[in-house]
């Protein structure tokens, strides 16, 4: 019981391969581009802090010479120099390391008197090139920079790391 008309069978039309083949390099671009982001977000990184590293140390190194030289002046009874007792040759360059480490603040900055043995001496006295009993002093200059890294921004929790550098000199 034949009409004569053929019913073509119930496939699915072909896709072309050159459309498979733009489909399957734009899913491995795709899978490729995420790792390589990282990748170079965390060589990004690793200079941004290797470069922030280095500016607090040698913050601390600029900081501690000029207030070997120009310490300003202290009340008695602190270990330690505020803010509000720095002269303004300390005050400048406290400026401009803060214009150059990203993330620098006056509170980041610990600055006090020390002897040769590291024992805090008062504030009021660090002006002074020798102590009592012939006490050579010296000015520790502490800095500290928290540090966040970029490329894992999309973290829930964000790690962060602190560089911190010490530099001593001896009051002249």
């Amino acid at each position: 019981m034949s009409t004569g008309t053929r019913v073509a069978p119930m496939h699915p039309p072909r896709v072309a391969s050159a459309d498979r083949a733009g489909g399957q390099a734009l899913v491995e671009f795709s899978l490729v581009l995420i790792p390589f982001l990282l990748i170079v977000l965390g060589i990004l990184d690793v200079g941004r802090g290797i470069y922030v590293y280095n500016g607090v140390a040698e913050a601390a190194r600029e900081i501690a010479r000029v207030t070997s030289v120009q310490p300003g002046s202290c009340p008695a009874g602190s270990t330690s120099m505020p803010s509000g007792c720095w002269s303004t040759q300390m005050q400048a360059v406290v400026a401009t390391q803060k214009s150059l480490v990203p993330g620098l603040t006056t509170s980041d900055i610990t600055i006090s008197c020390t002897d040769l043995t590291g024992a805090p001496q008062d504030a009021s006295q660090c002006y002074v090139g020798t102590g009592g009993a012939g006490q050579v002093r010296f000015v520790e200059v502490q800095v500290s920079v928290p540090f966040s890294i970029v490329a894992f921004n999309f973290l829930p929790v964000q790690p962060t790391f602190t560089f911190t550098a010490v530099s001593h000199v001896q009051m002249s």
